[in-house]
Parts: C-alpha cells; sequence; structure tokens
C-alpha cells in the first residue's frame, strides 16, 4: 500500500575519527543528519514544499521518497539548489528488464559525494566506477557472510535482490568507513539516487 510522501532534508555534521578507516588526499567524509520537513500526499506537493525550505551551509539535499511496503517506489533527490539530482520509479531495473542499470547522471572516473546509510548514516566522497552489475552481485555473495545467511545461494541473490537495491552504482570511496559490524571495502554499492555532485563542507 502506497504511503504519504515524506519530505527529508539532508545535512552534513562533523564525523567521528572512530568511524574512519583510511582517507585519501585530504578527502573528508561527515556524519549524515536526515532532517523530517513533513508529509504530502503526492511527490507533487512534496516539491511544493522543498521550494521553501531554508538552505544552510551544511544542506546537501533534499527528498521526496513515497514507500509501498516499506520500500521507495517514487523516490527524488535534490540538490541545495532544489535542482532535480535523481529520480527512482518502482519496477524494471533487474538484468534483462527495461531500466536495468539506468543511467546515472555521472559518468565512470567522476569524482562524487554520496549518501550511505545502512548503519553509516554517513556522507563520503568517491569515484564512480559504474553501475551494478549482475556478476557484480554474485563475487560480492561469495566473499559477504550477511548475504550468505540471508539467501541461499548467488543465483537467489540475484533473483530476490530488490528493484530499489539494483538501481545503485559502484564506487570507490575516497574516505573508507566502518559501522558497528563491518568495514567498506575498496568499492561499493551506493543507490544512485543517492549520488550528488562533489562538494567540501566546512563543518
Amino acid at each position: 500500500m502506497l504511503e504519504d510522501t515524506f519530505i527529508n532534508e539532508f545535512r552534513v555534521k562533523p564525523i567521528s575519527p572512530e568511524k574512519v578507516v583510511s582517507s585519501v588526499d585530504g578527502e573528508t567524509a561527515y556524519s549524515l543528519k536526515t532532517i523530517l520537513r513533513g508529509l504530502r500526499h503526492s511527490p507533487a506537493k512534496g516539491e511544493e514544499m522543498i521550494s521553501n525550505i531554508p538552505v544552510t551551509d551544511t544542506t546537501i539535499g533534499f527528498e521526496s521518497d513515497t514507500e509501498c511496503d516499506f520500500v521507495p517506489y517514487v523516490l527524488i533527490t535534490y540538490n541545495a539548489d532544489k535542482s532535480e539530482n535523481a529520480r527512482y520509479e518502482y519496477g524494471d531495473h533487474a538484468p534483462g528488464e527495461e531500466k536495468y542499470q539506468e543511467e546515472c547522471r555521472f559518468k565512470r572516473g567522476d569524482k562524487v559525494l554520496c549518501l550511505m546509510h545502512e548503519g553509516y548514516d554517513a556522507v563520503f566522497p568517491g569515484i564512480v566506477v559504474g553501475p551494478l552489475t549482475e556478476e557484480y552481485l554474485r563475487k560480492l555473495y561469495e566473499t559477504n557472510e550477511d548475504m550468505q545467511i540471508d539467501f541461499s545461494s548467488a543465483d537467489d541473490a540475484v533473483e530476490e535482490w530488490l528493484d530499489w537495491n539494483w538501481d545503485s552504482v559502484i564506487v570507490r570511496p575516497l574516505v573508507r568507513l566502518k559501522n558497528d559490524w563491518e568495514e567498506m571495502g575498496d568499492i561499493v554499492m551506493v543507490n544512485r539516487v543517492y549520488v550528488f555532485p562533489y562538494k567540501k563542507f566546512e563543518v
């Protein structure tokens, strides 16, 4: 069942040094602060609300998130200047389907800022490697114990991977972080809509 549209503002704040595993060339990661700005009955009304939210020096952007059964159905991210960053709409992102490897506004080799929840709640710089591939997911299954608990085989992982998670890009972090149970590898998956233009913040 479709839910209301959640309007969130994303800000950065200093990250605990204990969460940083390594960094390249003085690059900086940040802790993510998500502020719920309100609820609306449609993404269109959400865009109107976002246009009226004041922007701070630590605002990275905004999101309009309409979910169905606790998974994004239509999720739109906006830059700090209120321009649209990226849009996800449910369906057809798995291998062999129409929107598999949906085009990202950033190309291979671009330096970007990535927003990641998954126990990190962080914003970190990285270099785009490319879109998520079935081959990458199969290789990840062979080394990731959590995936091996959740799925009985690599085939099952590919078959059951959520449409939302297929719409991801592979990024090489320039600052590697850790959460309570894992460290980032040399490359990580980031949902395409959570890849933003590169910027350094003074926090």
